[in-house]
């Protein structure tokens, strides 16, 4: 009697792919900042595809995997929605209260910078400003929002926290803390961020940046005890 081999089947072979069965059965539960999260990225997306116009709540809603009942829940309007991803993905709110580490001013100056360079420096970040910017030149509607959201609603940038605190403290003595914010962040980070956003490699390369930052810093401490002298 002839006898059949016995055949077992490889992954490789398989009818149906792990791929898609994993796709199988009920969608995962998500807790309400897992969604959130999950909007967000899904807007940026089609944000930077279609930009502001092109990106209807449909779309987002496509891009999500998620209903848009789901979106309408959690957010009033699609202007609402993306003014809130600003907040969460430009202004860096979570820094405010970052705990700057070192022994001076200087120190923890730096070590903030630092951070603050790391976190704006993302691709993901850099890529939403360009949308912003390219909406705001083309879109009086978003011009008039955008301007609205960074001048009053947004709360006040990390730096300008840190510097608020010091003069709280009485380490430092600035009258005017936000033109302060203001040289500080031009000196340290704005050419580096431009240098980014146009994908031109910045004169200080990544591994200079500490250093680069630290004479930035110096420069401003110093500034500040000349005014005070003055």
């Amino acid at each position: 009697m002839s006898t059949v081999p016995l055949t077992i089947k490889s992954p490789a072979h398989d009818p149906e792919p792990a791929a898609l069965r994993k796709h199988c059965g009920r969608p995962p539960v998500l807790c309400e900042t897992e969604r959130r999260d999950r909007i967000f990225d899904a807007a940026e997306i089609v944000l930077q595809e279609y930009g502001y116009s092109g990106a209807s709540m449909d779309r987002i809603a496509q891009c999500s995997n998620m209903s848009k009942k789901t979106l309408y829940h959690m957010f009033a309007s699609k202007q609402e929605m993306v003014e809130l991803l600003l907040r969460d993905r430009l202004l860096l709110s979570g820094l405010r209260d970052l705990e700057l580490r070192g022994d001076t001013v200087e120190d923890k100056l730096v070590y903030g910078l630092e951070k603050l360079a790391v976190a704006m420096m993302t691709e993901k970040r850099l890529s939403l400003i360009r949308v912003v910017i390219a909406e705001v030149s083309r879109n009086p509607e978003v011009s008039r929002f955008v301007r609205e959201f960074f001048s009053s609603a947004a709360g006040p940038f990390p730096l300008r926290v840190w510097l608020e605190r010091f003069v709280d403290e009485g380490t430092l003595a600035i009258d005017d803390v936000e033109e302060a914010s203001d040289l500080l962040f031009g000196a340290s980070l704005a050419t580096s961020m431009l240098c980014e956003l146009s994908h031109c490699r910045p004169r200080q390369h990544w591994d200079e940046t500490p250093r680069y930052l630290r004479r930035v810093v110096r420069m401003f401490l110093c500034g500040l005890e000349n005014e005070k002298g003055a």
